[in-house]
């Protein structure tokens, strides 16, 4: 850098806008640097490959992916300002039907350069140029605009890095320059706040990574039912030596609620260039249908090329699940932040904790509050719930308190409760519990008044967390429940045959101690997520005193893209033993946890194993491949239709009399499968596997034949088996 920073970083700046006069001339020149592309850069093209997706991040940290969308695109930049993404390849996997992400963002979701006055993500805005800045009604004031300190004061300028180019012959210091809005902003604005790091060799921006923040002054009832951050990490790379392109770019929304729990939903976008040629000017028109229209448009190559396409660099899913939502933390809002003067939040940890239906309960209302500690006690939170529940005319609720360290690799804490749980096995994550369902179709839980003390650490191992262990210890008292609501509230009649609740099933009452000991290799890969890869969990829980018991669970997941196939196994397997079983933590199956041609937990046992499969062929049918345009200017991923065939095997023993006793308290027609009970489906999957139509029938045995479901068509919502 021109200035010697390390000379003059302790003289003081005679205004509030630089923290020292150096920093001043440091960002001055760089700004000068910024304004227009060098003149010898008249155009360039690339190809990007982007994921596009849609999580859930978990209280615990565990990230679930909803949707991918993984996109190849051929873009062209030049210096009129025109820029145009082409797409060439495009596939997708979802977990539930939901809308396109690259419909949502509509145009580019690139951006082509670093370079001029203003800003504009996803709206299509040339940032070479200020002027073209009235085009969209969202822009943001680039922190080294020439009218940039009406907005923007600055700090830092230390020299953070050193960036090594693969095959240059230089290495590149990097000076980082904060940047933060005047907190004295008296106008609406969309401003930038985060870190520029600058090539101090030739003044170049080379990276920018913060958050777009609105100041406004006030909150509105929109800010206080979701709470949200918009990231950006947009790094550049040195092309021939001369100009400074994108090379990665991230940008990622998160939103939360505090009506829906510690949870957030994360949209994220990951792109990254490659092939790059500079100032090839005499290449014509690229060819292919519109698919989004604006001063940035996404065009789309015919649908055959885009099916065939096979130059992917990364498996579906690589780019998404390689990076979390914790790495911008640092960023966050000071109602995420963990650290600031203590702070009282009205929240819940769950939705359910604030609405839920079921049958015992009828209508469950509550809230609860956090008040996080921060700098006077780091890492250290109490919170509580208590709600209400109409029908029964109880009340439940929950108070804990946990320690985080810094790096959240250690959570510990304890909770005591009242919650009225479910004795459902073998669940994922998007069958935990129920929140509303019961107000429109059957209630397929059954459920124990369960009260709990329990103190617990938590233990997680990678950048990923790729393994978490959890140990916790405490005493509880188990008591039945019994239906109160007879029909779902709305529509009864649509469920014909079905209409009246279930009888809830038995509960042996009594109070325990226990410990219980849960070890995960890569969470986030779950059977009701569209992650790929392979996951393991393994539980084992001890009790004794009134109930006594010890029951062991171990559960394997696989997901996996290989060409037009996608392979998707399970494994769930469990045992349970002790002098006085409860039936509450006996193992049943039926139709809820795969068994598609058996009844609602038909069979039950102290011993149970169930083994799923599935094998998904993408039909060449290429004018279904690329998104489809809804009323209203919303997409849905390419239909792409996929042939499925599955086969489910449970089995359930009792292998005791305590076990043989405990059946018998259930109340409910279930016994042991008497050997193994299959089922085999056929489905025709579409959207990435979130919808599928088809037929199940029981296989095996003669008593497989008489107790199963000869061919029964079903419609399967969600991508979980």
């Amino acid at each position: 850098m021109a200035v010697q920073l390390a000379a003059q970083s302790a003289v003081a700046s005679a205004d509030s806008i630089y923290a020292t006069p150096a920093l001043r001339a440091v960002v001055a020149l760089a700004a000068d640097h910024n304004r227009r592309p060098p003149p010898t850069l008249q155009s360039y093209r690339a190809r990007i490959e982007s994921e596009l997706a849609a999580l859930v991040r978990r209280a615990d940290g565990t990230e679930g992916t909803i949707e991918i969308e993984q996109v190849a695109s051929d873009a062209r930049w030049r210096r009129s300002g025109t820029y145009e993404q082409h797409i060439i390849g495009y596939r997708a996997q979802l977990a539930a039907l939901a809308p396109s992400l690259v419909g949502l963002v509509r145009q580019s979701w690139t951006v082509p350069v670093l370079y001029g006055n203003r800003l504009s993500l996803l709206f299509g805005v040339d940032t070479s140029r200020a002027a073209r800045s009235r085009d969209s009604t969202i822009v943001v004031m680039h922190p080294l605009a020439e009218d940039r300190e009406r907005i923007y004061r600055y700090t830092g300028g230390d020299t953070v890095a050193t960036l090594r180019v693969p095959g240059a012959a230089r290495a590149i210091p990097l000076v980082r320059v904060h940047v933060e809005p005047s907190a004295h902003l008296r106008t609406r604005a969309l401003v930038f706040r985060g870190d520029l790091y600058l090539d101090a060799t030739t003044d170049q921006l080379v990276r920018m990574r913060g958050v777009f923040a609105l100041v406004d002054g006030h909150r509105g009832l929109r800010a206080v039912v979701l709470q949200s951050v918009f990231v950006i990490d947009l790094t550049n790379a040195e092309i021939d030596g001369a100009y400074w392109l994108p090379a990665d770019q991230r940008i990622e929304a998160q939103v939360a609620s505090p009506f829906a729990g510690t949870g957030r939903i994360v949209v994220r976008v990951r792109s990254h260039y490659s092939r790059y040629v500079v100032n090839d000017t005499g290449v014509g028109p690229m060819v292919g249908d519109t698919l989004m229209w604006g001063p940035h448009p996404v065009t789309y190559a015919p649908s055959d090329s885009v099916t065939r396409y096979g130059g992917w660099t990364l498996p579906l899913g690589a780019a998404t699940t390689a990076v979390r939502a914790a790495d911008y933390d640092d960023l966050a809002p000071d109602y995420w932040r963990p650290t600031g003067r203590p702070r009282l939040d009205w929240r819940v940890d769950r939705f359910s904790d604030f609405l839920r239906v079921d049958r015992v309960e009828g209508l469950y209302t509550g809230y609860g509050a956090a008040l996080r500690f921060r700098d006077a006690a780091p890492g250290l939170v109490a919170h509580g719930n208590v709600g209400y529940a109409w029908t029964e005319r109880t009340m439940r609720g929950a108070v804990g308190l946990d320690w985080t360290r810094p790096d959240a690799s250690l959570v510990a804490g304890v909770r005591v409760e009242r919650a009225l749980d479910n004795t459902n096995d073998f669940r994922t994550s998007f069958a935990d519990g129920p929140t509303i369902e019961a107000l429109v179709a059957q209630d397929d839980y059954d459920y124990v008044d369960r009260r709990r003390a329990t103190v617990f650490a938590e233990r997680a191992w990678g950048a990923s967390r790729d393994v978490v262990a959890r140990v916790e210890a405490g005493a509880g008292d188990d008591r039945g429940e019994a239906r109160r609501v007879l029909r779902p509230p709305i529509f009864p009649w649509v469920f014909v045959g079905d209409s009246t609740f279930r009888v809830n099933r038995g509960v042996l009452p009594g109070g325990y101690g226990r410990v219980a000991v849960t070890v995960a290799l890569h969470p986030d890969v779950d059977a009701g997520y569209a992650t790929p890869g392979f996951g393991v969990r393994l539980r084992d829980e001890w009790a004794g005193g009134d109930l006594s018991w010890n029951r062991a669970e171990a559960r394997i997941v696989e997901r996996q893209p290989v060409g037009p196939f996608t392979l998707l196994g399970r494994g769930d397997a469990g045992i349970v033993t002790g002098t006085v079983i409860p039936p509450q933590q006996l193992f049943e199956l039926g139709f809820d946890e795969g068994l598609t041609s058996y009844n609602y937990k038909q069979f039950a046992g102290d011993r149970a194993a169930l083994l799923q499969g599935e094998i998904q062929y993408a039909l060449p049918i290429r004018a279904l491949s690329r998104p489809i345009r809804l009323p209203g200017g919303f997409f849905l991923p390419g239909p792409a239709p996929a042939l499925a065939a599955g086969v489910q095997s449970g089995w359930t023993e009792v292998g005791t009399a305590a076990a043989a006793r405990a059946v018998a308290q259930l109340n409910a027609p279930s016994a042991p499968t008497h050997g193994l009970r299959s089922s085999i489906d056929l489905l025709v999957r579409a959207f990435g596997g979130a919808v599928g139509v088809g037929a199940a029938r029981a296989v095996g045995d003669a008593a497989g034949a008489v107790h199963g479901r000869n061919w029964t068509a079903f419609v399967a919502l969600g991508a979980a088996f």
